[in-house]
């Protein structure tokens, strides 16, 4: 794996579910109703009574990446602390880690034991490498199919597109108080989110910053949800991140468990070199 991968894992680390059939149109005909009678207020409460909630989280991932029709085929453990801690680690077929990733709310952190290099620094860093908007919140929330918890919402519609409601957010901002010292607090992000019409889970996810065309873009889309402890668990992801170049994300969650206190181990040794 080349240093250009490692950069691309932290968005990654950081299936559209189509309804067809005969019973289409009563379907398309029960959300207008509803959608007609509730609309965007109604949608968003549902599905933020339906988000994952959770103290801690583990799981086994396999993981496919591709660039340039080429694939890389990883598998690996993540384990989150809500609003705190994402710990990665990222095993190859030989069995033995290669890489380990600890994203907090201020910083991230890697070491890459292959060719004993780390990195750690902020997102802004990271913001101007990668020429993308990331924060920890986004991160989590993307890893788990929740909606931005730390963004607030202005400028909104919903639709009915193909069996599922979508809703469009043209204005979405940190909230002021989540806005760290020297983090910029001007950027706007447009969001469009499509949902389950039984569940209230998100199916697919569309991100980007206002006034950027679609060349920089983020979209993610969930399938195979499972049932963890009364809860609804994305099983699939496949993150699909638009830029000069498309980079292709396909992720398999398996022996995913919540609230069951976990360690976060993290140490760089003294002789690995930074890879900035």
């Amino acid at each position: 794996m080349n240093k250009q991968l490692y950069k691309i894992l932290f968005l990654a680390i950081v299936i559209i579910l189509g309804l067809f059939g005969t019973s289409c149109k009563s379907k398309k005909h029960v959300l207008k109703t509803s959608l007609k009678e509730h609309g965007f207020s109604f949608l968003y409460s549902r599905m933020l009574e339906n988000q994952m909630q959770f103290n801690y989280l583990n799981a086994k991932f396999n993981l496919v990446y591709e660039q340039d029709k080429n694939k890389t085929n990883l598998r690996g453990q993540i384990r989150i602390k809500d609003d705190s801690l994402i710990w990665i680690s990222i095993t190859p077929a030989l069995g033995i880690e290669a890489v380990r990733v600890l994203l907090t709310n201020d910083s991230i952190k890697f070491v890459n034991r292959l060719n004993k290099t780390y990195f750690s620094g902020s997102y802004n860093l990271v913001d101007s490498v990668l020429n993308t908007t990331i924060d920890y919140s986004l991160l989590q929330s993307m890893l788990v199919g929740n909606d931005l918890t730390q963004y607030d919402v202005n400028k909104f519609r919903s639709t009915v597109d193909n069996g599922m409601y979508r809703m469009t957010i043209r204005e979405r901002r940190k909230i002021k108080h989540f806005i760290k010292k020297g983090e910029i607090d001007t950027r706007v992000l447009v969001q469009q989110i499509w949902l389950d019409p039984e569940t209230y889970r998100i199916a697919r996810i569309d991100l980007k910053e206002q006034g950027e065309d679609d060349v920089n873009k983020l979209r993610v889309y969930y399938s195979n949800y499972v049932n963890i402890d009364g809860q609804l668990f994305p099983s699939n992801m496949l993150i699909e991140i638009t830029s000069l170049k498309s980079v292709f994300i396909n992720i398999d969650f398996n022996k995913a468990t919540i609230n069951d206190p976990l360690s976060f181990p993290f140490k760089i040794p003294d002789k690995y070199e930074n890879l900035f």
